[in-house]
């Protein structure tokens, strides 16, 4: 089963319930940039509420997202010093923080490779490897349904895992008509231990930081109890 994604900054649970589910997973690299997106901010949780981390990027309308560049060096600092403040008394501060330390010192100057970077050491704090895929390196040339299908055939796969919000716009007679199995992952949260919560109760759809600050001893078996698969067509 392949799965498809598009790049996010510290993805959330769902992305990464995708990755696990998936014997593929394939990150849309080459495709447009979506302003207000996540692809360059997510959320965290804090003492007065949720509060996003976003990276500024300098782009142009058409630029693809592995071409966005980061428009502030600084910004790599004041997250650092955001999550120290906010998760210091964390359970699993240390190995989880020094992580993210160790990408953000780096100073990338391209979202997509910082993106990638964070993606593949919180795959390694929760000691999983994931076969991943950079559409920009299988030589694609179409657009939107088209452009899975596409890579679903170059990946060898016949079994497509998609984000519930990719019903939306799926034309599923296209991917029955080449022989291609659909399936819709879905999630639904239960609540883990998180700070704050008697005075702000338990607040889903964070960043996975957020998870493994606080159960990273726990965090791939909270994911893989909390997602499933259905079968569309």
């Amino acid at each position: 089963m392949i799965g498809i994604h598009q790049s996010q900054f510290l993805p959330w649970l769902p992305f990464f319930y995708k990755v696990f589910a998936s014997d593929v997973f394939v990150i849309l690299d080459d495709v447009q940039f979506q302003k207000n997106g996540v692809q360059n901010r997510n959320m965290i949780k804090t003492p007065q509420g949720t509060l996003w981390l976003t990276i500024p990027v300098r782009r142009s309308l058409e630029t693809p997202l592995n071409a966005v560049e980061v428009a502030d060096q600084g910004i790599f600092d004041k997250i650092l010093k955001t999550l120290e403040m906010t998760y210091r008394q964390s359970c699993f501060f240390e190995p989880v923080f020094d992580e993210l330390k160790m990408v953000f010192e780096k100073r990338h100057t391209h979202l997509h490779v910082l993106n990638m970077d964070l993606v593949n050491i919180i795959l390694n704090l929760m000691k999983k490897k994931v076969d991943i895929r950079l559409s920009s390196s299988m030589g694609t040339t179409k657009k939107k349904d088209e452009l899975v299908i596409e890579i679903i055939k170059k990946s060898g796969e016949t079994s497509y895992l998609s984000g519930l919000g990719g019903l939306e716009y799926m034309n599923l007679d296209q991917f029955r008509d080449e022989g291609i199995e659909v399936n819709v992952c879905e999630f639904v949260y239960g609540e883990y231990p998180q700070l704050w919560t008697k005075n702000k109760g338990f607040t889903p759809e964070l960043s996975i930081i957020d998870l493994l600050f606080n159960h990273l001893d726990q965090a791939y078996s909270y994911i893989m109890k909390h997602g499933r698969i259905k079968k569309v067509n």
